[in-house]
């Protein structure tokens, strides 16, 4: 027996399909006329736009260190006529009563044995006592980063004017750098432990009804 000839209208797509690939037909269309529509109407980046000049950052204003002891300060009245020794030790005389707590530095890391009312750096420059802020950040570089950037460190003036920067030694000791522990303070009193005139007063508890 001959097989039955097929309907030529069974392999046309079902009318749904054709819908879902007329519809993503005109979603391509539509992209790429905005895309060329976009192209058309790019800035001509050749032209010459009027455009004014910036506000110039003002160099930041290093504030002074705090006042230094007039007990040791200069160096030079003491130290003048004093043979230099450069003899790590324990010192007895008048430094006695100061503690240095600084990792594993001693007095000629940071100051010079020439001259006293200098500060010598690692290439062996000499500062004076208002730039310590130099001494410190050879070896704190990532605080120099957060202080430059106002994160780290005391910084006042304003965002777009001079800016004054506090040196190190206005916040740190240089002999004994780390802040100590600081004691916690009792937490808050509640409403209900104040009296009228300010004073403490017991918390009376409310049994739930």
């Amino acid at each position: 027996m001959a097989p039955e000839s097929q309907d030529p209208q069974d392999y046309r797509h079902p009318p749904h399909q054709l819908a879902i690939w007329s519809v993503i037909g005109l979603a391509v269309l539509m992209v790429i006329g905005l895309i060329s529509v976009r192209l058309d109407h790019q800035p001509d980046t050749s032209r010459n736009y009027p455009s004014r000049p910036l506000i110039s950052d003002a160099p930041p204003v290093l504030l002074p260190p705090p006042p230094m002891s007039d007990e040791y300060v200069p160096c030079s009245d003491c130290h003048e006529d004093e043979k230099p020794n450069p003899e790590r030790r324990e010192l007895k005389d008048e430094h006695d009563l100061m503690k240095l707590q600084h990792g594993e530095l001693w007095c000629l890391h940071c100051h010079d044995l020439a001259n006293r009312e200098k500060l010598r750096l690692a290439d062996s420059a000499l500062v004076g006592f208002e730039e310590s802020w130099r001494l410190c950040t050879q070896c704190h570089g990532k605080k120099l980063a957060d202080w430059k950037a106002g994160v780290h460190g005391k910084r006042t003036g304003s965002w777009r004017g001079p800016k004054e920067y506090w040196n190190c030694v206005a916040c740190h000791n240089p002999h004994e750098p780390l802040y100590k522990p600081l004691e916690p303070k009792p937490p808050p009193l509640r409403p209900t432990q104040i009296t009228l005139d300010g004073s403490e007063a017991t918390e009376v508890a409310h049994e739930e009804p």
